[in-house]
């Protein structure tokens, strides 16, 4: 068995034992408010109940709340202290049990991967939940050493127990290795400033909703026309049972092909929900845009990244009012896509988990 033939088990696995438990994903605002009433620096009874109702349902077996990468990378931007990021991180370990999304590009590959095996007939394909989630040390990705010195098995057998040895590590863990480390800047102030400035440009060329939706669907796709191409050439590799090389013509093609096969198959309903990370992305980024008079802040990209994990995935997303606002619009509803419900109000939040946990 190749190391990601392994990893992949383990990650079918983890899947499965979590298929009895409700998915909760608390934003960065709402990890805040948990750590500070678990550390008592917050007092007031809506907070309590909610920590109370997710610690309950965490320990009976009902309850979960994994994290993302967008997760993790917010954590890090946290000083480094006990009433701050190793607080956090405590609580995630707690309330988490070490589970995390896989990173949102994979989710998105594994859903373009299952819809194009689909439309090829293949009906036994192992369920979405069973290949999204991953332990909190691959929150960004699968990571192994490469050893050319040793044999293949060798370096196999190396491989393994490397991952199987992370595998097992805590959110906790993680936080203490890396230290007080700054983490690098993630560009997105100068990206907010860039799409606030084209979008001003273009405004007045928005005459729908449904238009502005088309506009950032034909953006997204772009992107995912090349995961959706490499796909494709996984897919023609393993009937081959050989190794494949596209030249760069072959390749500008197959990518074209994608794309245009992807824009199309969202003229079907169905395909908004079988390609959920494209459907909720450009949801997202056509109602901000749609909004003619509110801007894209730097946040914005984590919001959206924490929103397209939960409205995809998890049972329940609790985050800031202007979000929830946003993906509950009328014209967006990205509640309906997986039946997510989506809480602001933290008194609200903590009788939906109150409910929940006391189905355990």
């Amino acid at each position: 068995m190749s190391i990601e033939r392994h990893s992949r088990a383990r990650q079918i696995e983890l899947g499965r034992s979590l298929t009895s438990r409700r998915k909760i994903y608390l934003d960065m605002r709402f990890w805040i408010i948990a750590r500070d009433t678990a550390l008592g620096v917050r007092t007031e009874p809506a907070a309590r109940k909610l920590l109370h109702h997710l610690r309950r349902g965490v320990a009976n077996g009902c309850l979960i709340c994994p994290i993302s990468a967008s997760m993790f990378i917010e954590l890090m931007k946290q000083p480094y202290s006990p009433g701050r990021r190793i607080g956090t991180a405590q609580l995630i370990d707690e309330l988490s049990l070490g589970i995390s999304m896989i990173p949102s590009r994979i989710v998105m590959g594994t859903e373009i991967h299952s819809f194009l095996l689909r439309a090829k007939g293949d009906t036994e394909l192992y369920p979405m939940q069973e290949l999204i989630w991953t332990k909190v040390a691959y929150v960004l990705g699968d990571i192994y050493p490469s050893l050319a010195e040793f044999s293949p098995a060798e370096e196999l057998t190396i491989q393994k127990s490397f991952f199987d040895y992370l595998w097992a590590h805590s959110l906790s863990d993680m936080v203490k290795t890396m230290g007080d480390n700054i983490p690098p800047a993630d560009g997105f102030a100068e990206l907010s400033r860039e799409t606030n400035e084209k979008n001003a440009e273009h405004r007045n060329e928005l005459r729908s909703f449904a238009q502005t939706y088309d506009i950032e669907l034909r953006g997204a796709i772009e992107i995912a026309g090349d995961v959706a191409a490499d796909a494709v050439h996984q897919l023609a590799e393993k009937e081959a049972r050989r190794e494949l090389r596209a030249t760069p013509e072959e390749r500008a093609n197959s990518v074209n092909m994608c794309r245009n096969l992807l824009y199309h198959a969202f003229k079907k309903p169905q395909t908004k929900d079988a390609l959920r990370c494209l459907h909720i992305g450009t949801s997202l980024h056509a109602a901000m845009r749609w909004d003619k008079d509110r801007k894209f802040k730097p946040n914005d990209y984590y919001d959206f990244e924490h929103a397209t994990a939960a409205l995809g995935y998890c049972d329940s997303f609790l985050t800031e009012g202007p979000l929830h606002d946003l993906v509950t619009r009328p014209q967006v509803n990205l509640e309906a896509v997986n039946g997510c419900r989506v809480f602001s109000d933290v008194e609200a939040a903590a009788d939906y988990v109150r409910q929940l946990s006391s189905a355990g």
